[in-house]
């Protein structure tokens, strides 16, 4: 029961670290199972009512 236990932990760990060492191979794989969260839609930008022209800090 306790190396089950170990197993489990030591999984969780992994993945953790899997996520966080690399986030874009992660993100296919949560995505591939159907657990990625929803992204916005690309079109829709902060600031500058979504223009094209954005660089960072100002709009144009």
């Amino acid at each position: 029961m306790q190396s089950l236990i170990v197993i489990a932990l030591v999984t969780i760990a992994l993945l953790f670290w899997l996520n966080r060492l690399f986030p874009a191979h992660a993100a296919s794989i949560k995505a591939r199972l159907g657990l990625a969260k929803a992204l916005p839609a690309s079109g829709a930008k902060k600031g500058c009512n979504g223009c094209s022209g954005c660089k960072g800090g100002g709009c144009h």
